[in-house]
C-alpha cells in the first residue's frame, strides 16, 4: 500500500499522516494492527481521535493475506493474456510486413541485388517457418520468453516499415539482420 493509503481512513489528513508517518505508521494495514493505547499516544491524535480512527479504519477494507494472494495470482494471469494476444498479432503482422517486403524488394533487372535478395528471400522463409513452430509452442512459452520475441519482433516491424520501393544494399542488409536476429531467438525457443 502507498503512503496516501492513510488519508483514506476519515479523521486523518496531511498533517496527521505526516505524524502517523513519523511514527513509523504507512499503511492502513498497519494502522489497523496497531493497538489503541498507542496509537493514543502519538503526538496530536489523543484518546478521542484514536477511538474516532480506529472506528474509521474498521470501515476501510483492509485486504486479508488470502486475499492479496488471490489478487496477485488474478493480476498474473491477466498479464499473461494481452502478452498472448500481443504475440499472435505480432506473428500474424510479421508474416503479413515479411510478404510485403519480399514484393516491395523485388530487383527488378538489376542484377547487383539479386544476390542480397536471394539471401534475404531464404531468411525470410526460414524466418516464416519458425513462426509457424511458434504457434504451436506458443502455450508452453515463459512470458520473459514472449516479451523477448515481442520486442525483436517490433524491431523487425519498424524496419520493415522503412523499406521503400527501390531495393537499396543498405535495406537488405538492416532487414536481413533483424530476421537473423529474431530467427535465431525463436530457433533457440523451439530447441
Amino acid at each position: 500500500m502507498k503512503k496516501e493509503d492513510l488519508t483514506l481512513v476519515k479523521h486523518i489528513g496531511a498533517a496527521r499522516m505526516k505524524v502517523l508517518n513519523d511514527s513509523g505508521i504507512f499503511t492502513i494495514k498497519k494502522l489497523h494492527e496497531i493497538p489503541l493505547e498507542k496509537l493514543a499516544r502519538v503526538e496530536t491524535i489523543g484518546e478521542h481521535y484514536a477511538k474516532l480512527i480506529k472506528d474509521a479504519v474498521a470501515e476501510v477494507d483492509v485486504p486479508s493475506a488470502e486475499e492479496t494472494a488471490a489478487k496477485n495470482a488474478a493480476a498474473k494471469e491477466k498479464k499473461i493474456e494481452p502478452i498472448d494476444e500481443r504475440l499472435q498479432k505480432q506473428i500474424k503482422n510479421l508474416k503479413k510486413r515479411l510478404t510485403q517486403a519480399n514484393e516491395k524488394l523485388k530487383p527488378l533487372g538489376k542484377k547487383k541485388y539479386l544476390e542480397i535478395y536471394v539471401d534475404f528471400k531464404k531468411r525470410s522463409k526460414k524466418l516464416k517457418r519458425h513462426l509457424n513452430k511458434l504457434d504451436e509452442l506458443e502455450a508452453n512459452l515463459p512470458e520473459k520468453v514472449r516479451t523477448k520475441i515481442i520486442k525483436k519482433a517490433d524491431a523487425l516491424i519498424a524496419t520493415m516499415k522503412n523499406v521503400g520501393k527501390k531495393p537499396k544494399k543498405k535495406t537488405y542488409k538492416s532487414l536481413s539482420q533483424e530476421i537473423q536476429s529474431l530467427a535465431k531467438t525463436l530457433r533457440d525457443v523451439s530447441s
